[in-house]
């Protein structure tokens, strides 16, 4: 018997080196798509809006670069199709037809979603990929609806049928529970691009409709995040390190803020020109009113969904519709979405794809066939666990001078890639903001970088000009954790203020009649210009935004700042802080307290003084200053009064 079990033994165990042997073989032949277009020259845009401007004589030739681009379908090529798309449908019977049909031949082969024949390695999830992917595919196979697509092996119905349902998909998403991508300058844009084309160019009346509901939807929070009329900067869902400073160089959204709300200066040659010129798309004056509205005020908001709301909510499973919301919140590796995208990675053959290529190192037999994942995932506490664009609550303080805001205790300790969770803006000029960095050096905007993301995340609390956040980062670093640094740092450009002082734990800035107070736990050491570090594994960072109206002169706000009374506890982490009457108390992630009274940071869906509403809404309406906008979604009711 012990003979017999000794060979069983011998046997399993030679199994168990065979299969990994096998599969390391396996794994190890698998090649990266890792070709790039960075080289190339698109111009679709300036030729969009040449054409739109009157230009009589056109260079067709001045399109190879997209075309080019597309057909290798480098990485982002949805972006170039945006205006390739409206060129075809509006100055189509312009172009010579040996180009068109070079056109027409790459946009026939092209590989519009994730389930379609072929490899490459462009970004297909993120939500504003979705809507530009399907955006594309429903246009170019509705206007070339009888024609075979070789790749595919559909037709263009078939294509326009298929991009059809994804589009509904994502945008009952949206007015369920709101821009997964929050507040996103980078990505905002994307969205209105692709949702211009199909307002403008679809001949379906209710993806038109609900299409054009939900740009309202997105304009409202341009309108009510934007401060000082033309400076759209808040927390957000996804951020780059210019799209959390906001200096005017560097914040390439504010030509269409301004073009609305600022001096009019129309927009140039760009991937959301049409908006300017939709004869289907008028923007709701109600937004012009919010926009330019010089209250204070405050902004609570909701904005998609947390993953452990996901089975509740229907979109828990391994299919089409519920990947695009899993992998639209940037959630690959969390051990609860984990083998759900290694089953959609296998499915869809993107081992190849440059952005999923490591998923590689689980697609071993015995980790599929015993379920490891999600054990590998906490056990090895993956930093691309922080990709995931979580629910957020956010608070925003909105004044004539100033604004402030707070994703209000998202996720602290946890990792964050590219989320921008507190800030201020200073007047219409730039942003301040502190974070953890995630490593030294690199590209400045790899993701979590030095000034991207975060290492780990603040449990950060805000009641009107008032942020408190605490940092809490671990002494050791994590198995799979890109570094650890022992400091936070904050975004504070002296240069661009008028008058600073840093001084011990305390920064002050002024910039016009605006000022801005940073205290910290410990002192603070200025690096450069502009960046500010506060050494400590286990500090806070408190906030306070003031104002010549509110404070007088900036003298009178440096005394009163630091008159304030702060009780800090590094090992409870606990924080008091006293300022102008009120007595705030919060808890490293624990509760938040003002005056000894509990604070709620759950919101409805909307709640601020120009909407109301709950999630998953029946109707939505916008008001302001004796204007509104009337939205029903699913009666594809839109009235602007």
């Amino acid at each position: 018997m012990r003979l017999r079990l000794k060979y069983i033994l011998l046997f399993l165990l030679i199994l168990f080196v065979s299969v990994v042997i096998i599969d390391f073989i396996r794994i190890s032949n698998y090649e990266t798509i890792t070709k790039r277009g960075d080289g190339l020259k698109s111009q679709q845009d300036e030729v969009y809006y040449e054409l739109v401007n009157g230009a009589d004589i056109m260079d067709w030739s001045r399109l190879d670069g997209a075309v080019e681009y597309v057909e290798n379908e480098y990485d982002c090529s949805d972006f170039r199709l945006v205006n390739l798309v409206r060129i075809l449908y509006e100055y189509g019977d312009r172009i010579p037809s040996d180009y068109l049909s070079k056109i027409e031949k790459v946009l026939l082969n092209f590989r519009y979603w994730w389930d379609e024949p072929g490899e490459n390695s462009m970004c297909y999830w993120s939500e504003n990929h979705q809507i530009l992917f399907a955006s594309a595919e429903y246009l170019i196979g509705q206007k070339y609806a009888d024609a075979l697509f070789p790749n595919s092996g559909l037709t263009g119905k078939e294509h326009q049928e298929k991009a059809r349902q994804r589009i509904l998909d994502w945008l009952e998403m949206r007015w369920d529970y709101g821009f997964t991508e929050f507040y996103s300058a980078a990505y905002y844009p994307e969205d209105m691009g692709a949702l211009m084309n199909i307002i403008d160019l679809s001949e379906d009346n209710e993806v038109v409709r609900k299409s054009r509901i939900i740009l309202d939807l997105l304009m409202y929070d341009v309108a009510s995040q934007t401060s000082s009329n033309t400076m759209f900067v808040s927390v957000t869902g996804r951020a780059y390190e210019r799209g959390r400073r906001g200096a005017p160089w560097v914040n390439s959204f504010r030509e269409l803020t301004n073009y609305y709300w600022g001096d009019g200066k129309e927009i140039e040659a760009d991937m959301i020109y049409a908006v300017m010129k939709s004869k289907r798309y008028r923007l709701p004056p109600v937004f012009t009113e919010i926009a330019k509205d010089t209250s204070d005020v405050i902004i609570r908001q909701c904005n998609g969904l947390d993953i452990a709301d996901l089975k509740e909510e229907g979109y828990y499973g391994p299919d089409d519709r519920s990947m695009m919301m899993q992998w639209g919140m940037e959630s690959f590796t969390n051990p609860e979405i984990i083998r759900n995208t290694m089953a959609h990675i296998r499915k869809c053959n993107m081992f190849s794809n440059k952005f999923l290529a490591d998923a590689k190192y689980l697609d071993f037999t015995l980790i599929k066939a015993l379920h490891l994942e999600p054990f590998l995932s906490r056990s090895l506490k993956m930093q691309t666990n922080g990709a995931a664009i979580q629910q957020g609550h956010t608070y925003t303080y909105r004044t004539k001078d100033y604004s402030l805001y707070t994703v209000q205790k998202y996720h602290p300790g946890t990792y964050g890639t590219q989320q921008h969770v507190a800030g201020m803006n200073i007047g219409d000029y730039f942003s301040i903001y502190h974070m953890h960095p995630a490593r030294i050096g690199g590209n400045k905007d790899a993701s979590p970088g030095y000034w991207v993301g975060y290492g780990h995340l603040p449990h950060s609390v805000q009641d009107q000009n008032v942020n408190i956040s605490i940092y809490n980062t671990p002494e050791e670093k994590a198995i799979m954790e890109l570094g650890l640094i022992d400091f936070t740092h904050a975004y504070f450009p002296q240069a661009l203020f008028d008058t600073t002082l840093v001084e011990n734990n305390y920064a002050f800035g002024k910039k016009g009649e605006t000022y801005s107070a940073f205290i910290g736990a410990n002192t603070f050491e200025v690096k450069d210009e502009k960046d500010i570090i506060q050494p400590g594994n286990k500090v806070f960072w408190i906030t306070e935004a003031g104002s010549k109206s509110e404070d007088g002169n900036f003298q009178n706000f440096i005394k009163r700042i630091k008159s304030n009374k702060i009780e800090w506890d590094s090992v409870s982490l606990t924080l008091s802080y006293k300022s102008q009457g009120k007595n705030y108390y919060t808890k490293f992630d624990g509760d938040f307290r003002i005056d000894d009274e509990l604070v709620d940071l759950n919101y409805k869906r909307y709640d601020a003084p120009y909407v109301q509403s709950e999630l998953r809404p029946e109707t939505i309406e916008i008001a302001h200053n004796g204007k509104s906008l009337f939205l029903d979604y699913k009666n594809m009711k839109r009235e602007i009064r």
